[in-house]
């Protein structure tokens, strides 16, 4: 059974290829995500415990369920 030279070198061109673009995909998904998350920072209310997040960071955050001002746990 002859084998095509042109096979030996397309078939395994073709396969790194498609392993890079998965990479590729993958690492611009991880830091999508990651880039999605960065501005928000996380707040816990003192008053009711409610947790909760808020898309720009500030120092200060009103809680959505009792109206109290609160400090980030976490940025």
């Amino acid at each position: 059974m002859p084998v095509d030279p042109l096979s030996l070198f397309v078939l395994p061109l073709m396969i790194a290829l498609a392993a890079l673009f998965a990479a590729a995909a993958a690492y611009d998904f991880i830091i999508f995500r990651r880039r999605k998350n960065r501005n928000k920072a996380v707040y816990r209310c003192d008053a009711c415990r409610h947790i909760y997040t808020v898309l720009h960071r500030t120092p200060l955050a009103r809680c959505p369920q009792c109206g109290k001002q609160n400090e980030p746990v976490r940025e």
